[in-house]
């Protein structure tokens, strides 16, 4: 069975979790049975191994379950195509080429998915993602559910609390994002979190063990995909809009030269214009919305708030989005 090496690619995330001794308190905390350190065996997928594509974390617990786990500062509505890749890839690894042929059927571990939800948008404490989502409501023979769940450090949230490195986690993420908040550089966060956690009790044997470098690297690394994927975002922001006023100065130069023909030429160009790209905007955001509450996975109030759509405008954008 493969191991798993870091490298400064790696997430922090993935550095603490793909660990035997850590593992087996998270298996419990999701399905509530009890393991041991050597019931464990790692099958996080290597870029190496699989080109272009690897995974947080995944192991089997005996040969009863394969649990594949990712951690998520934004959502992703593809998460469940993406575990469907991965299983496959477990699977191959698991089982001898020549196996597949035989007539007796082959035990296959039980696969559970979940993905670890730690971003900054507000978002519930659990909710399910399902391949069939993208079927646009057609029906398959095939489906495969995703749990995600909410690890911010906040009261009550259960997987917290049955899990203390999972909690750890969370707490030193909350540490190093409230002192970047008021003023820290990225590095000076992440000493301060890893004192903090050292002294608290949260994960502190990993992070005595860890160069303070080492773990601002792997943070840093995971802070830059997040940053290229807020770029994307305003990207498509920006798209919609530039597209709506495309769509609306065309549309307001038709109108503008119908008008004027009959009422003037610059009095109709002028208001077919101006109305043309008064429509175009709205259709842009418009847009937008309807591309974040798919591929986000938000309500359209939340849209709204990302947008920031004045409180006296929101019914008549709601009125466009859902045509």
């Amino acid at each position: 069975m493969r191991t798993t090496k870091h490298n400064y690619k790696d997430s922090l995330f993935r550095d603490i979790f793909n660990n035997e001794k850590r593992l087996p308190e998270i298996y419990e905390a999701l399905l509530g049975d009890k393991a041991a350190p050597e019931d464990i065996t790692l099958a996080t997928i290597d870029e190496t191994l699989f080109t272009g594509v690897k995974n947080d974390v995944g192991f089997f617990v005996r040969d009863d379950y394969v649990l594949l786990t990712e951690h998520q500062s934004t959502v992703n509505a593809n998460m469940p195509l993406r575990m469907l890749i991965y299983l496959a890839e477990v699977y191959r690894c698991y089982v001898d080429a020549n196996s597949v042929y035989k007539k007796e059927l082959i035990p296959l571990p039980v696969p559970k998915f979940y993905v670890f939800y730690n971003g900054e948008t507000e978002m519930p404490d659990a909710w399910t993602l399902r391949l069939s989502d993208a079927f646009d409501q057609r029906k398959g023979d095939i489906e495969l559910a995703v749990e995600v769940i909410n690890i911010n450090d906040k009261p009550n949230r259960q997987i917290l609390e049955k899990s203390h490195a999972l909690k750890s986690y969370s707490v030193f993420v909350a540490k190093v994002r409230e002192q970047v908040k008021n003023g820290s550089t990225l590095e000076a966060a992440v000493g301060d979190a890893v004192s903090y956690c050292i002294v608290n009790d949260y994960l502190e044997e990993y992070f005595r063990q860890k160069q303070e470098r080492e773990v601002f690297d792997m943070l840093n690394f995971v802070w830059d995909q997040e940053r290229a994927l807020e770029v994307r975002a305003e990207e498509a922001l920006e798209k919609g809009l530039r597209l709506g006023r495309q769509e609306g100065l065309s549309q307001g130069l038709s109108q503008g030269l119908s008008q004027g023909l009959s009422q003037g030429l610059s009095q109709g160009l002028s208001q077919g214009l101006s109305q043309g790209l008064s429509q175009g905007v709205e259709k842009g955001l418009a847009l937008s919305l309807g591309n974040m509450m798919k591929n986000m996975g938000v309500s359209l109030d939340k849209a709204m708030d990302v947008l920031q759509i004045p409180a006296a405008e929101r019914a008549k954008y709601a009125a466009l989005v859902k045509g």
